[in-house]
């Protein structure tokens, strides 16, 4: 009898530790099977909520004959991400020197960003971050300012500086010629000193820069193939220019970085935070409030248009709970997503790669399924 006793309380203490067990259990199986369900090679996504990591998982690999797997510090070229990364050390710089949002983008750079049809409207570092800014999508980021006519390929001949949203790569890509401009440093050496080490991130502009090379992520075509290695990636550093200098740099910062989810993460609870993060302030709080601010309300302001934009900040709408704050970046076969809610205190990275994406109002089904997830730490 003391046996069959005995046997039943170590039963009914396994059952115990696995109830316990099986929350964690369960949302890893939900993660697997979004992953799985898309086809995603590898990638990864992390909750976190006021400041405080509550879920990470590492998914499949980051090359394609699927040997080498992914981890939370696996750095990924981020793609468009690399633009509001970008935009915090600009506002920092803006900070510092006082420097006006309205303030005309050719005085900041040295050179002309003028939109030739429209000779007479400054165009303003405000309209460049908002996406306002006349300036066309392009996969030329690096125009001859000087000699462009009205009839030209990387402005809108119809619609003024501030009158309109249009997505640019090219605007992000000034982010970087003003970081040197304002600093007399590299855009990635900038970043370096004054945001990914006060934060304790690894991250950079090019995969040779990384300070911690052990653990990057070939680029993948959307069939799950290679499109580039990492040692070929890391090869092509000799096409990189590291100096300063404005006027060639206007594309480093639309999308170059390579970044770790651990990395993005670090990146949102900082925003979502006020501007701080484990006693490192980055941003003032009020800056972080502009960035997230839809900018044709604020009085005086140079931008007149509705944008979806904040401050190189997408304020995405009608999303699972509510509204979030953050970018998302695709190419080839890869998207990142990063997102802070600020009315919960949640925050959100997922990155997927060697897959093809699909998107609903904008932003990608995977980072959305897990906006919805989020929701369950709510509860």
């Amino acid at each position: 009898m003391r046996r069959i006793l005995a046997l039943l309380l170590m039963l009914f203490s396994l059952a115990a530790h696995a109830e316990e067990a099986s929350p964690t259990e369960a949302l890893d199986a939900y993660t697997v099977a979004r992953f799985q369900a898309r086809d995603v090679v590898g990638g990864a996504v992390i909750i976190a909520r006021d400041g405080e990591i509550l879920y990470g998982y590492d998914f499949g690999y980051k090359n394609a004959s699927r040997t080498w797997p992914v981890s939370l510090d696996t750095c990924f070229h981020a793609a468009s991400v690399t633009k509001m990364v970008s935009a915090i050390g600009l506002m920092q710089l803006l900070e510092e020197k006082n420097i006006p949002l309205d303030t005309p983008v050719k005085d900041v750079v040295g050179f002309q960003v003028v939109n030739p049809a429209f000779p007479e409207a400054d165009i303003t570092i405000r309209q460049v971050l908002s996406h306002t800014s006349s300036i066309k999508e392009t996969q030329d980021l690096k125009p001859n300012w000087e000699a462009l006519r009205v009839e030209n390929n990387y402005f809108s001949m119809r619609k003024a500086p501030g009158t309109a949203y249009e997505y640019s790569n090219l605007n992000g890509g000034l982010i970087g010629a003003m970081i040197e401009a304002l600093s007399g440093q590299s855009v990635n050496t900038y970043m370096q000193e004054h945001v990914f080490v006060p934060l304790g991130i690894n991250a950079a502009y090019h995969a040779a820069l990384l300070p911690d090379q052990s653990d990057i992520s070939a680029k993948l075509k959307k069939n799950g193939t290679i499109y580039r290695s990492a040692a070929k990636e890391i090869e092509t550093f000799d096409e990189y220019d590291d100096s300063v200098n404005p006027r060639a740099h206007t594309n480093i910062t639309s999308g170059g970085l390579y970044i770790s989810p651990n990395g993005l993460i670090r990146i949102a609870m900082m925003l979502e935070n006020g501007g701080e993060l484990d006693g490192v302030r980055i941003l003032r709080e009020e800056t972080v409030r502009l960035m997230m601010a839809e900018q044709h309300l604020i009085a005086g302001s140079s931008v007149k248009a509705e944008s979806p934009y904040g401050l190189c900040m997408y304020r995405e709408e009608n999303m699972p709970g509510g509204t979030w704050y953050g970018h998302q970046g695709m190419m080839q076969g890869l998207t990142s997503n990063f997102y802070f809610q600020p009315d919960t205190g949640l925050s959100i990275a997922v990155i997927a790669n060697g897959y093809s994406a699909q998107q609903i109002d904008g932003v990608v089904s995977i980072a959305r399924t897990f906006m919805e997830k989020a929701q369950d730490f709510l509860k």
